[in-house]
């Protein structure tokens, strides 16, 4: 049996609207964005016949706890990895087909969204699934640590490439999404380092 739980960051959704972020609209479709992307990677465990222990509700989607995953292949890890990214793009090609007489402006911010989850999560910085799907295939063929190593120097190198459109993002445009995430990669990277 599955045990589903509602993480109390959840809450954060909640303060989008409230603090003038987001309207609730928008802050609906972000979140479906994000969901529907850990959607993928879960029924892509799935369906390389993978089980879940706990399901955690998050502000920004789902987290999954395989019962096993010692026992995945690097393999399907990277093609869980990859479906995230996937569903997005899958998404993005579907609103870009829509005829433009029938586009809204929340149809425009989905795009926008899943064009955005597509992007960064393709990025190879830890704990991302670009991160991901490189340190997997680099385990397919390298000891651990060599790949834990490269893993690390890959996401530094980005984390500092992205300094720049962080700053202009948060300074210019006056919007403190990119900075938020490039915090949060860059706090987890600088904790975690030493283990993946």
């Amino acid at each position: 049996m599955i045990h589903v739980r509602i993480h109390p960051s959840t809450l954060l959704l909640f303060a989008l609207p409230l603090c003038g972020l987001l309207s609730p609209a928008q802050t609906a479709i972000l979140w479906l964005s994000a969901l529907l992307h850990e959607a993928g990677h879960i029924i892509a465990y799935r369906l390389c016949g993978g089980k879940f222990s706990t399901v955690t509700v998050l502000p920004f989607g789902i987290s999954a706890q395989p019962k096993e995953p010692w026992k995945t292949s690097a393999k399907t890890e990277i093609i869980c990895a990859a479906w995230g990214p996937a569903i997005n793009f899958i998404l993005c090609a579907f609103l870009f087909a829509i005829p433009f007489f029938w586009a809204t402006s929340h149809l425009f911010y989905a795009l926008y969204c899943n064009l955005c989850l597509l992007v960064i999560n393709l990025l190879p910085i830890l704990p991302l699934d670009g991160g991901r799907m490189l340190f997997y295939a680099l385990a397919r063929k390298f000891d651990l640590s060599i790949c834990e190593t490269v893993c690390r120097r890959v996401g530094w190198i980005f984390l500092c490439l992205l300094l720049y459109p962080v700053c202009y993002t948060l300074f210019v445009d006056k919007n403190p999404s990119l900075a938020i995430i490039w915090g949060y990669l860059t706090l987890y990277n600088y904790i975690q380092r030493g283990s993946i």
